[in-house]
């Protein structure tokens, strides 16, 4: 294996956050009128490490709401970290349980059921004073309570209060919020420390003047995709941020604004590259996208700029420089090589503009690959499910996974690995039933000895996507991969789940209908075998399987192949499989008492 196995701390949280309600008793609490949960265990208590583990444990399974929140009592589970992506099931009051806790850093991403000043209402004084990073990217300003007065003249103004108590704050990610230039001003006024501020993909945003205000702290500064970035005025801010380390002024040209198309361009970065009084500390600078940008300009940059040590070159053809194809000491983002895709992966994970073409240009480096990369298969699992909704990005995960997973390569990709590669092509397939490149994709990479019987995944759930697959869809592979899938999923899943399975009469149908395309053209090939051995899987111990195969007039179809293939072991052991399952249900009995069965089996014998 090149991956080593989770650790016992991660494993024991994953099992709690899995198990919360086996682990953990309700108790009714009078101070608060509100159900509390407790460990069952009195004595159980976990230090800050684990206890921000198993919160963002529980945020990542998507189980966080009001009542799971009240397990973390700081006697037993003590906070310093809150991380919450996927909390919209937590409201107000559940997260008024931060007011206990001594926190030092924050991480909200699209939180919908507050706004960004009710969350910080939540933290307690020691917080708001010592607080030093918060992320709310893609959250939201405005009040969802009954109280907020948006007709009030103050209310713009007021919505930004909370954020401007947090005077100890180094590190602000405010992307993707409704931010105006008249906020950025009372952050950039009221938060002295700050060395840390990320205002991507803030629209509202007209002008970027007030930085000046942080220009002795500002040492990171992110403008992903800002219309600012086309006006001469930003050219001078930048010029004046002389203490930067990293900055950001990547676009992505293929989504302007119809307003921005319309404004005058003034490509600010080839001017900024020939400036020597431009960022004399950078260490990191991205200008994907920016297009415009010649070689000449970007030479000229770096032999002015020796501390350089990153550069973000994805949507340019810069990064296809010889330059940066040697090895080279800088670290680039770009489709040139696998380094370069890799490394945008890792910085540009939620940019629905670049996800698709890093994933498009990574599949088609896998075909070549020879050593297992398990590094690149866990950044390709959080993308596809950070955009679950998004068929391009699925559909060409699902194909690097595939190429990643397949094979050799596959052979030393560890267990726990696997399984989440099997989750996530299972929602992909679950999300898009009826994209048949993707439902392949996804089959490939299922129709895997190892993964079918050595990893821990829903069986019961992948055997009826493959089931729906092998209904939606009619193309000799796809029949072959699905019911090779099945004919071993069958015999693991559970007698209820098999009947749940074998119940519905469209499912038995279609495997009926191969059996009997394969008898009329008298071949016994991999689909007829993989076939059979799902159909007696399926009836095994499943009585009411057994009878939707027989109103099926599943046993006249067998009876018939006893005769086409009398010559055929396999078929022969895999049909008498099957009848004697039925011969096991004593109400079914009778249906095998007949005189064309019987003379069949005396042949046989």
């Amino acid at each position: 294996m090149v991956e080593s196995p989770g650790s016992l701390q991660e494993l024991v949280v994953e099992f709690i956050a899995s198990h919360v309600k086996e682990v953990c008793t309700s108790r009714f609490s009078l101070s608060d009128d509100t159900n509390r949960l407790y460990f069952r265990d009195s004595n159980a208590f976990c230090h800050q490490k684990v206890a921000n583990h198993l919160l963002m444990t529980l945020d990542r399974k998507g189980l966080l709401n009001d009542l799971n929140m009240t397990l973390f009592d700081p006697v037993v589970l003590r906070l310093s970290q809150v991380t919450l992506h996927h909390a919209n099931n937590v409201t107000y009051k559940g997260l008024k349980i931060l007011r206990s806790h001594q926190i030092q850093s924050v991480e909200v991403k699209n939180l919908s059921t507050v706004s960004v000043n009710e969350l910080i209402s939540c933290f307690g004084e020691w917080t708001l004073n010592n607080i030093q990073a918060l992320s709310i990217s893609g959250s939201s300003f405005t009040s969802h309570m009954p109280h907020a007065n948006c007709k009030d003249p103050l209310f713009s103004t007021k919505l930004y209060v909370g954020l401007c108590k947090l005077k100890n704050l180094h590190v602000l990610n405010l992307s993707g919020t409704e931010l105006a230039s008249h906020a950025l001003l009372n952050v950039c006024y009221n938060l002295h420390m700050l060395s840390s501020l990320d205002i991507s993909n803030c629209t509202k945003l007209e002008s970027v003047e007030c930085l000046i205000l942080r220009k002795n702290t500002l040492k990171s500064l992110n403008m992903y995709n800002l219309k600012v970035l086309r006006m001469q005025e930003t050219r001078q801010v930048l010029l004046e941020l002389k203490e930067l380390v990293h900055l950001d002024i990547s676009e992505n040209k293929s989504n302007q604004d119809p307003i921005g198309r319309l404004m005058p361009m003034f490509p600010i970065v080839p001017s900024l590259l020939r400036d020597r009084q431009f960022g004399p500390n950078l260490r990191s600078l991205d200008i994907s996208g920016q297009d415009q940008t010649k070689l000449e300009d970007l030479h000229f940059f770096l032999k002015n700029h020796s501390k350089i040590e990153f550069l973000g070159l994805m949507l340019t053809s810069l990064c296809l420089d010889t330059l940066f194809l040697d090895d080279y000491n800088i670290t680039v983002t770009g489709v040139a090589r696998a380094n370069q895709l890799v490394e945008a992966l890792r910085r540009y994970p939620s940019r629905m503009e670049y996800v698709p073409k890093i994933l498009y240009k990574i599949f088609m480096l896998t075909t070549h690959f020879e050593v297992p990369r398990p590094d690149v298969i866990k950044l390709i699992l959080p993308v596809m499910n950070t955009h679950s909704s998004q068929s391009s990005i699925q559909l060409a995960g699902t194909a690097c996974l595939y190429n990643l997973t397949k094979g050799q390569v596959g052979e030393q990709i560890h267990p726990h690995i696997l399984r989440d590669v099997v989750h996530t092509t299972l929602t992909a397939m679950n999300n898009f039933p009826t994209h048949a490149q993707l439902q392949k994709n996804g089959l490939l990479t299922l129709c895997c000895d190892r993964i079918l019987h050595e990893v821990s995944f829903d069986k019961y759930w992948c055997a009826r996507l493959v089931l729906d697959c092998l209904l939606t869809f009619n193309d000799p592979s796809t029949d072959r991969m699905a019911v090779a899938i099945c004919s071993i999923l069958a015999a693991k899943i559970s007698t209820s789940q098999t009947a749940l399975l074998g119940a519905k009469c469209v499912y038995m149908r279609k495997l009926l209908s191969l059996v009997k395309r394969r008898m009329e053209e008298g071949a016994v090939d991999i689909t007829l075998k993989f076939t059979l051995s799902a159909l007696w899987n399926l009836t095994d111990e499943s009585p009411v399987t057994c009878e939707v195969f027989l109103a099926e007039k599943g046993l006249h179809l067998f009876l018939q192949l006893l005769n086409v293939f009398a010559q055929d072991a396999a078929v022969e052991t895999k049909v008498l499989g099957l009848l004697n399952n039925i011969a096991e249900v004593s109400p079914l009995r009778s249906a095998l008492i007949n005189i064309h069965f019987v003379n069949q089996l005396k042949e046989e014998s």
